[in-house]
C-alpha cells in the first residue's frame, strides 16, 4: 500500500510501528487501523488496540500466498481483508464505508448481537431520528420492510434512552392467536377480577405480563398492525391512562413503559381504514423512524457484507474469507427484497461453498437466482434471454453506481475497458456525457 494511493482516496495516513504509537494516533481521532500482516508485529499491535479501543475499525493487508496469513488474521478477529496487489476500488469501498458516527460496535452492540452500519444518507437519516426519539419516553413507530433492521433500531432506542438500565421486552403480534397475544401482554386474568377492572375502566394485568416486566423500560411491539382489535383497545387504554391494577390489587399503580412498535410501510393505510385504532396509533407514533430497505442504502453494503461474511465464517467454523471488488459490486447492485436476512443467507452460502479464501463474481452468480436483479414479472423466455437481461441490468447498475465513469465501472466489473464497451454495445446499454456527447462521463439511459 502506497501513500500515493491513500492520498488519492482522500486519506491522510499516520504510519506507526508499535502499539503505543497506534493508540496515541487513535486518541487524536484516527478511526481506522490498517494492519500489514507482512510485519510479524501486526498481530500483537492489533490485540492491544482491540483491548484498549474496541470500537476501532480494523482492516488487514496480507499476501494470500503467505502460509498461515489468513489463519493469523482470523485469530486476530479482523472482519475485512485486503489482498496484495491492492485494488484501489476495494480499498475505497471499505474505507468509505466507515463514517464518523455510522459504525457502532460498542459494548451494548456486541452484547445484543447488533451491528449498525450507516454510510448512506438514508440510514444516517434514520439514526438521526433514532437519536431524537431516544431523548424522550414517548412512543416510537419504526416503519420499514421486514428484515430492514427495525428490531435492531428498537434496541438502539432503548439503549440510548433514559431507561436503558431497565428491561427491554419484545412481543411479536403477528403469529400468536389473539388470546395468547393478550395473555402475553396483559397476563392471564381471573374473570372476576377482570370484571371489576372493567367497571373501574382500569386495565388489570398480572405480575408476569410483558407490560409489568417492561416497567421503566421499553415494550417493543413487533408487527403491531397485526394485533386483534381487543388487544389494540386494551393497549390504547393503558397507554392513555399510564396506570394499571396488578394482580389482585385494589389500587391502580403507575406504569411507566415506553412503547416502540414496528410496522410495514402500509401502516398509514391500516390506520386510515381502521385496521389500526387511531387512539393507539397516536400513542405509539409520537415519533416515527422510517427505516430504509437495503436496496436504498447500497453505500452501506461493502462494510455490512464484510462483517456478515466474517460472522458466517466464524459460525461455520471455517477460515476467514473476503470478497473481491467485482463480486462486491454485484452484491451492491442486487435488489435484496428480503433485506438483511437475504444478504446474510447469501453470504452464509458463499462462506460455505466458495473454494479458497477469496469470493469472486462467479461464486456470487452461482448463489443468486438470475431474476434477482430486478424482474418483477414471472420468468419468461429462454435461459439465454434471462442471462441477457441479468447481465444488462447488472452492468447498468454498476455504471449507475459509478456515475457512468467507464474506467471505474470496468475495474469494478473485472473487465478491460474495451471489453466493457463491447458488452455495452451488445447489450444495447446507451450512455451520454454531461454535455450530451458519448465520451463516457455519465450514464444517460439503457
Amino acid at each position: 500500500m502506497t501513500e500515493a494511493m491513500l492520498g488519492a482516496l482522500g486519506v491522510s495516513p499516520r504510519w506507526v510501528e508499535d502499539a503505543p504509537s497506534a493508540l496515541a494516533a487513535l486518541a487524536r481521532h484516527q478511526r481506522v487501523v490498517i494492519a500489514d500482516f507482512g510485519d510479524p508485529r501486526a498481530a500483537a499491535i492489533v490485540t492491544e488496540i482491540k483491548r484498549a479501543r474496541p470500537a476501532t475499525f480494523l482492516l488487514a493487508v496480507t499476501d494470500p500466498a503467505r502460509p498461515g496469513a489468513l489463519a493469523e488474521i482470523e485469530r486476530a478477529g479482523i472482519p475485512a481483508v485486503l489482498h496484495r496487489p491492492l485494488n484501489p476500488r476495494m480499498v475505497s469501498l471499505l474505507l468509505g464505508a466507515v463514517p464518523e458516527e455510522g459504525f457502532r460496535r460498542d459494548a451494548s452492540a456486541v452484547q445484543h448481537g447488533t451491528l449498525i452500519v450507516a454510510r448512506s444518507t438514508a440510514m444516517r437519516r434514520a439514526l438521526d431520528a433514532v437519536e431524537r426519539a431516544a431523548m424522550s419516553h414517548a412512543g416510537v413507530l419504526l416503519c420499514g420492510e421486514p428484515g430492514s433492521g427495525r428490531a435492531m433500531l428498537a434496541r438502539e432506542i432503548h439503549d440510548r434512552g433514559v431507561g436503558s438500565d431497565a428491561p427491554f421486552v419484545r412481543v411479536s403480534c403477528d403469529h400468536a392467536p389473539g388470546d395468547e397475544l393478550e395473555a402475553a401482554i396483559f397476563g392471564a386474568i381471573d374473570p372476576a377480577h377482570g370484571e371489576a377492572a372493567d367497571r373501574r375502566r382500569v386495565e388489570l394485568v398480572t405480575a408476569g405480563s410483558a407490560l409489568v416486566s417492561a416497567r421503566g423500560g421499553t415494550l417493543y411491539l413487533a408487527h403491531l398492525a397485526e394485533a386483534p382489535e381487543r388487544v389494540q383497545a386494551r393497549l390504547a387504554r393503558v397507554l392513555r391512562d399510564g396506570e394499571v391494577i396488578v394482580g389482585d390489587g385494589r389500587r391502580a399503580t403507575p406504569l411507566d413503559v415506553r412503547p416502540v412498535a414496528s410496522a410495514t410501510p402500509g401502516w398509514d393505510a391500516s390506520v386510515a381504514d381502521g385496521g389500526v385504532r387511531d387512539d393507539l396509533a397516536r400513542r405509539v407514533a409520537c415519533s416515527r423512524v422510517d427505516v430504509p430497505s437495503l436496496r436504498d442504502r447500497r453505500d452501506d453494503l461493502p462494510l455490512l457484507a464484510a462483517c456478515l461474511l466474517d460472522r458466517a465464517c466464524r459460525s461455520q467454523g471455517i477460515g476467514l474469507k473476503s470478497i473481491d471488488s467485482a463480486a462486491l459490486a454485484l452484491l451492491a447492485a442486487l435488489p435484496w427484497r428480503g433485506n438483511g436476512p437475504e444478504l446474510e443467507a447469501v453470504l452464509g452460502a458463499l462462506a460455505r461453498l466458495a473454494p479458497g479464501p477469496m469470493i469472486k463474481i462467479e461464486h456470487v452468480l452461482d448463489s443468486v437466482s438470475l431474476d434477482a436483479a430486478g424482474q418483477k414479472s414471472p420468468p419468461s423466455g429462454t435461459l439465454r434471454d434471462a442471462r441477457f437481461r441479468f447481465e444488462r441490468d447488472y452492468i447498468t447498475a454498476v455504471l449507475d453506481q459509478h456515475h457512468g465513469r467507464i474506467p471505474d465501472a470496468a475495474r469494478a466489473l473485472g473487465l478491460q475497458r474495451t471489453n466493457l464497451y463491447r458488452k455495452m454495445r451488445l447489450l444495447k446499454i446507451a450512455w451520454r456525457s454531461h454535455n450530451g456527447g458519448t465520451n463516457g462521463n455519465s450514464l444517460g439511459g439503457r
